[in-house]
This record gives structure tokens, C-alpha cells and sequence, in this order.
């Protein structure tokens, strides 16, 4: 996602599963094609990435573009985690959480 975003910062920029793939492919944390593909597909489903369908070489690709930034990913994620945690600790107050003691 960081990459995806970087390539963004200037403006709407896509990028297909192969690209993803051979960005990783050299990283210290190298993922499986499947794997990279999987994640894509997720990160739709969660409404982080949205996609539009290509015609190409061997039938249609898609490719993705980031549907949130990365701060606005940041606070829902952060949003979802504190939900949650509420959930699980009923007891605990938010303001003790972030308090000196």
C-alpha cells in the first residue's frame, strides 16, 4: 500500500498485479504472485483500493487505484482497532487509556 500510495502523490495512478508483484519481487519481504493478487482483491473488498478492467495481453487486467489515503486508512484502521478493544474491555475508560498514570 505505501507504494501504491507513493505513486499517487502527484496523481491518479494505477497499477496492475504484475507491477505490484515486480516491485515486491526484490523486496526483503517478497510475496507470492498469489499472494500479492490476494491482497489486491482484499484491499477492494475492504474499499481501500478500487479497480478498473483492461483489456491486454492474455484478456482483461485489472488494474487498482487507491480509493483512500493513507492517512484516512489510518484513522479508520486505528477507529476499528479502539472499536474492538472497547468491545473486549467494557471496563476500561478511554480517557485512563491515553492518561500520565
Amino acid at each position: 500500500m505505501e507504494h501504491i500510495w507513493g505513486l499517487n502523490s502527484e496523481g491518479r495512478v494505477g497499477i496492475t498485479s504484475s507491477q505490484a508483484y515486480s516491485f515486491l519481487h526484490n523486496h526483503p519481504d517478497k510475496k507470492s504472485r498469489a499472494s500479492v493478487i490476494s491482497f489486491l482483491n482484499e484491499m477492494v473488498d475492504e474499499g481501500v483500493l478500487s479497480y478498473k478492467e483492461r483489456s491486454g495481453k492474455g484478456g482483461y487486467h485489472r488494474v487498482y487505484y487507491p480509493e483512500m489515503t493513507k492517512e484516512e486508512f489510518g484513522k479508520r484502521t486505528f477507529r476499528g482497532i479502539v472499536k474492538k478493544a472497547m468491545q473486549v474491555f467494557p471496563w476500561v475508560k478511554i480517557s485512563d487509556v491515553f492518561s500520565e498514570n
